[in-house]
């Protein structure tokens, strides 16, 4: 593909418009689902491409025996290459490499040159409407940490913050922009140790620890306190109302046994008092008579939570008269037992949970099979085969034999689970050879989860599998808006737009706050929110992708608003803003957010930021920049004082920069009011701030305003390359040439529903590359990563 989505004949001569992008995307989305691709192929064709042909090219490659077999005087339009009738390949390489014209005939700019080679990009890349759709591969699919994270989360029913230790885990490896593209999740011997340990700590923590219920006593010592000094066995002698205790760590929420061994020194008519307290709440109270020689034991039953639990004994009546008595309370012990019986203890709603399909079947081995086969069967996302149960019975039925109880020997055997290829890898059952595969509905329900939650299917998807209705359209419909309206989709926003708009770079950028004192680690929470609550909203409130281009409303909140120089917003709390038709803001391009991580430490950077529109906007990246080109603070130091726009002239007076740095450049330029870290400024170093740029064949953007109008104009390539990005998150590969047919149904299907996010979304769950896939067929060059794209 190519930046010709910006190119000359991608708009007239315009002036900067005064619409609201309300009207822009209501006029750029009111158009029939015709072949728009091919009209606009054929429009620039005669605008701009058969000029330089008929200048350069034709004079020879003419007639009925014409060099190459290329007559491209046939080619009054598009339509010869369009269908195939040339060697596009061919053209474009000695177009592109300056072989053709030959050395002796006149020779196009290095501009002109720039423009046939980009609409041949583009008629390479064009496939019509009715081209049969190639679903492509499905490889076998590691969870990556946030799905390995989410997965226990659900099955295990943790708490986050019981999950930590999956940050241990070894970090993954990205490929075409995303951390799921199955191809780089790949696997070690470290990774397998780290995941045995993991799963040992996440059946640990779903299950509880293992307690010997009954009066089974703990010491607790030694013990400390104030107002006293330590006795030689571990106790306190408490004096002047003082207290001494420890903590004790309660497994569980249930009934315990507290006993304490206490004597006194007397004074006085009372024997010393004994308050018992645990966290400070008193639970009982003795008058201690004993002796050091025979304490008294006294003893409550209390229920205490789970958790750390403070237990003291304070002497509460101290008593004191000089030279004759002085009253003192000696505590020789505190232990405490339980929980004392499995009947009175509450255990956390994951091992309930785990263990409620077992509930009320006697026979043990009988329960383990059933809850052992329940949990399998969540865990591998569909019913678990005969063979792999008997398997784990086996490990279950190994542990019982050594000795170790059933609490012990289930452990085992659910950890066996979490271990199990059928848990850590997705995969879909298909051969090597032969027609493409359907996915089955588990298949199906496994691939639509990890889509939008980044999560195990839960009990609604896997019992419409088992059903038959999620195969159906109808069934994916109902179950894409119901998965969509839930919490877990937060995942989705928040996973997509942090590799999409690269919001994840952003979160550990280094900014130069010497020289940007307005930015903190706050303003930086604040963006990033800002660019996943844009996209949050678009996608919740059934919007137009176009949306996320221009709009006029922003959800901020006042340090944002400050930033922004947006008046009236006060609070911590994001709301949404409508923006007054003065404001550069509104749609993702101009949010603090992208500005900033498309910046250099102390500068902007316009190579950045066009890379950003021509990648993640348009899908239309150029190729990386040559290993001997200097980058752009070397070539700056011609002229050190020089602004970003003159650097940058400087930079692209080699002929090896120009040809991408055109196409970059003028797109990056027009944010050049807004400075590294989003902030909208007038003048640089007391100079007016020029943000126009030119783009390839002459159309003048004057700034970010014109720049997005451009892009709504091209708003049938955004979709594609939104929908391109989409689909690579959803399939887990980068997407291929012969995935084009299908972004083009998706993206036509997006339009007739008024381009919304939800409708695209459904669209990719519905059509033949989600539900189907093929054999892979290797290729001597098949590309695992798309290439690192820079340039400065």
């Amino acid at each position: 593909m190519i930046a010709s989505s910006v190119t000359a004949s991608a708009a007239t001569s315009r002036t900067a418009s005064s619409a609201t992008a309300g009207v822009l995307i209501t006029r750029f989305t009111q158009r029939e689902p015709v072949d728009g691709l091919a009209a606009d192929l054929d429009q620039r064709y005669r605008a701009d491409v058969r000029p330089l042909m008929q200048k350069f090219c034709i004079g020879c490659h003419e007639g009925n025996d014409p060099p190459g077999d290329l007559a491209l005087d046939r080619a009054g339009d598009a339509s010869p290459f369009i269908r195939g009738d040339f060697n596009l390949h061919l053209l474009r390489d000695m177009i592109s490499t300056g072989e053709m014209p030959p050395k002796k005939k006149p020779q196009p700019s290095e501009h002109e040159r720039l423009i046939m080679t980009q609409w041949l990009d583009a008629a390479l890349a064009y496939v019509p409407l009715d081209a049969p759709v190639d679903p492509g591969w499905c490889t076998p699919h590691r969870l990556n940490r946030t799905e390995y994270r989410n997965t226990l989360r659900d099955l295990l029913h943790l708490q986050p913050k019981q999950l930590d230790f999956c940050d241990r885990l070894l970090r993954d490896d990205t490929g075409y922009g995303f951390d799921n593209v199955a191809d780089v999740l790949t696997t070690s011997p470290l990774a397998v140790e780290q995941y045995l340990a993991a799963a040992e700590a996440a059946i640990e923590r779903a299950l509880g620890p293992i307690v010997e219920f009954g009066d089974h006593p703990s010491m607790l010592k030694p013990l400390r306190g104030g107002n006293g000094q330590p006795l030689p066995r571990g106790g306190f002698y408490l004096y002047s109302n003082g207290g001494a205790g420890n903590e004790h760590a309660a497994p569980y929420t249930g009934e315990y046994l507290i006993r304490v061994k206490a004597w006194e020194t007397k004074g006085g008519d009372e024997a010393a008092r004994l308050s018992l307290r645990v966290d400070g709440k008193e639970v009982a109270a003795w008058s201690i008579s004993g002796t050091r020689e025979k304490p008294q034991e006294e003893s409550v039953r209390v229920r205490l939570k789970a958790g750390n639990r403070k237990i003291a004994a304070n002497f509460t009546n101290d008593f004191y008269e000089p030279q004759k008595a002085d009253r003192n309370l000696g505590v020789e012990s505190i232990s405490i037992a339980g929980p004392l019986d499995e009947a009175t203890t509450e255990f956390p709603k994951s091992r309930s949970e785990l263990l409620a399909s077992g509930q009320g079947i006697t026979d043990e081995l009988e329960r383990v099979e059933r809850v052992v086969g329940d949990f399998a069967s969540r865990a591998y996302r569909r019913p678990v085969e005969p063979a792999q149960l008997e398997s784990l019975m086996k490990v279950y039925r190994n542990e019982r034999g050594l000795g170790a109880d059933e609490h012990r020997s289930l452990r085992t055997t659910l950890t066996a689970v979490l271990v199990s290829p059928s848990f850590l890898f997705r995969t879909v059952e298909i051969g090597q050879s032969g027609p493409r595969h359907t996915l089955d509905a588990y298949e199906l329900a496994s691939r639509l989860s990890y889509f939008l939650w980044s999560s195990t299917p839960d009990g609604a998807l896997l019992s419409a599998a088992a059903e038959g209705s999620l195969t159906t359209d109808e069934g994916l419909r109902t179950h894409v808006q119901r998965m969509l309206k839930d919490a877990k989709a937060d995942a989705f926003v928040e996973n997509f737009t942090g590799q999409w708009l690269q919001l994840r770079t952003l979160e550990t950028l280094n900014i130069d706050t010497g020289k940007f004192p307005q930015f903190s680690s706050e303003l930086r929470s604040d963006m990033i929110r800002e660019a996943r609550e844009a996209f949050r909203t678009v996608l919740v409130e059934g919007r137009s992708v176009l949306e996320l281009i221009a709009s006029r409303e922003i959800t901020i909140n006042e340090r944002l608003a400050a930033h922004y120089g947006i008046d009236g917003v006060h609070g911590s709390e994001f709301r949404k803003v409508t923006l007054p038709d003065s404001s550069p803001r509104g749609g993702i391009l101009t949010t603090g957010a992208v500005l900033t991580l498309t910046s250099n430490t102390t500068r902007t950077s316009p190579v950045k930021r066009g890379l950003f529109v021509l990648d993640q906007i348009l899908g239309a990246p150029p190729p990386p920049p040559p290993a001997d080109i200097p980058p752009l603070d070397q070539s700056a130091h011609a002229k050190p004082d020089a602004t970003v726009r003159e650097q940058l002239a400087i930079h692209t007076a080699n002929a090896s920069c120009a040809a991408c740095h055109n196409r970059l450049d003028p797109l990056g330029l027009t944010f050049e009011k807004f400075d590294a870290v989003g902030t909208y400024r007038d003048q640089q170093q007391g100079k007016p701030i020029d943000s126009s740029g030119t783009l390839p064949g002459g159309v003048v953007l004057s700034g970010s305003d014109d720049l997005k109008e451009n892009l709504l104009a091209r708003s049938d390539q955004f979709v594609q390359a939104l929908t391109s990005k989409l689909m690579t998150y959803a399939f887990g590969r980068g997407v291929e040439p012969f995935d084009r047919p299908a972004i083009r149904k998706i993206a036509i299907a997006c339009r007739e529903r008024g381009d919304r996010l939800d409708a695209l979304i459904e669209a990719i769950v519905l059509s033949e590359s989600f539900r189907t896939c093929r054999p892979r067929v290797i290729l001597p060059a098949d590309p695992v990563e798309s290439p690192d794209q820079g340039g400065e």
